[in-house]
């Protein structure tokens, strides 16, 4: 598609390109080493104004477009830093949205303006134990006490789960489909949170397994209407998506000005390992295949722009797309290194840590699949199914 960006957004990537060099770029190394989730730039983020360019001016945000949100992930994914890339936009895509389209004033100005401002770290709690994909699984428990609920379950995989200073939380609240949205304040009597260790890669994403005894939440905490979580998640899940797909996207670019580069300096038999044909050949078609995610991963942005989560189709399209040939980018960049592509120093077995989450996080390729065959073949039941979601969502 044509370039959709505007002077506004070349500033915009100016001006963050500028914050990630001074603030990100110097620390990469050692956050990856040490496996730190640095809250500062939370906080810094948040000061600057980056986490709310898509986010209307009534609640704090810059009232700029989603082209402007892809700005930030774009650069973001050129950090070479997946884990806390990954944190700031599960910080910012994943529960903000919901408060923004659902919460009340108060919860507005309590949780959503701080949360843009930097100054409370916010997650989106659905994942269980032994609910992943299947929301319908879910069985952390919101019992409706008169003047409260009372929480008891268990979460895992939560993004910024051990430094959250709020939770978006799904609870199960009914039979089948009936969850609830909870906005849980961490510092809840009865609430603990263990950090997960020993992942294959987002070294640098608080990832934390959460504990919820006997926790009492206010009624005013309650995120739209009672027993509608489910339908309000049908929507917003699309946002984070749609955010993966650019993120994926210019991971496997990055990787591609790797190879690049690498093929002009390392010289084999003589030349320049670039001159061979079967590399130039295989950077061609990692070229091609970066060209192939960008154009997916832009019209599913720009069909989200028109008809919003309805747009569901292509943003599944696009996300097991590029998820999956990302990956691939990345492992033949890999290959064009040779050994030195095996070692962290050149930053591509990070890369390849990191982007490989990606076929799994925000819905498995395989539930992407499921999903696209619902819409193509059995099109009228899924889309009366996603309409009564739409009819029940803000």
């Amino acid at each position: 598609m044509a370039n959709p960006f505007t002077e506004e957004h070349d500033l915009l990537r100016q001006s963050f390109r500028k914050f990630v060099e001074i603030e990100m770029l110097p620390y990469a190394d050692e956050w990856e080493k040490n496996h730190t989730c640095p809250r500062h730039i939370f906080e810094k983020m948040g000061e600057q104004g980056f986490f709310g360019v898509s986010f209307p001016t009534e609640v704090g945000g810059s009232g700029m477009d989603l082209w402007a949100a892809v700005t930030i992930a774009s650069e973001l994914a050129y950090t070479n830093l997946g884990g806390l890339a990954m944190s700031l936009y599960a910080h910012t895509y994943l529960p903000l949205p919901l408060i923004n389209a659902i919460g009340t004033p108060e919860q507005k100005e309590k949780y959503l303006r701080p949360a843009l401002e930097g100054k409370k770290i916010a997650a989106l709690g659905i994942t269980e134990p032994n609910a992943g994909s299947d929301v319908g699984g879910i069985i952390t428990k919101a019992e409706d006490m008169g003047d409260h609920f009372l929480v008891n379950g268990a979460k895992m995989w939560i993004t910024n789960g051990t430094m959250a200073d709020f939770i978006v939380l799904v609870t199960r609240t009914g039979p089948g489909h009936n969850l609830s949205l909870l906005i849980f304040d961490t510092d809840t009597p009865g609430f603990s949170a263990v950090r997960v260790e020993n992942k294959l890669g987002m070294h640098t994403s608080d990832t934390g397994q959460l504990y919820f005894e006997n926790c009492k939440v206010p009624k005013a905490n309650l995120l739209g209407e009672k027993d509608f979580g489910f339908y309000y998640l049908m929507n917003n899940i699309q946002e984070e998506r749609l955010i993966a797909s650019i993120m994926g996207t210019y991971a496997a670019e990055w990787a591609l000005g790797k190879a690049i580069q690498y093929s002009k300096e390392r010289e084999a038999f003589g030349r320049q390992i670039g001159k061979f044909q079967v590399l130039r050949h295989k950077m061609a078609q990692m070229a091609i295949t970066v060209e192939a995610c960008r154009s997916f991963a832009f019209r599913a942005v720009a069909e989200f722009i028109e008809v919003g989560p309805e747009a569901i189709q292509t943003i599944s399209m696009s996300k097991a797309f590029v998820s999956e040939e990302a990956l691939k980018v990345i492992h033949d960049a890999i290959q064009i290194h040779g050994g030195w592509g095996y070692h962290e120093d050149y930053g591509l077995a990070r890369a390849w840590r990191d982007t490989r989450l990606m076929t799994i996080g925000a819905g498995t390729t395989e539930v992407m699949h499921e999903i696209i065959s619902k819409m193509i073949v059995d099109d009228k039941q899924y889309k009366r199914q996603f309409l009564k979601a739409r009819g029940q969502a803000v």
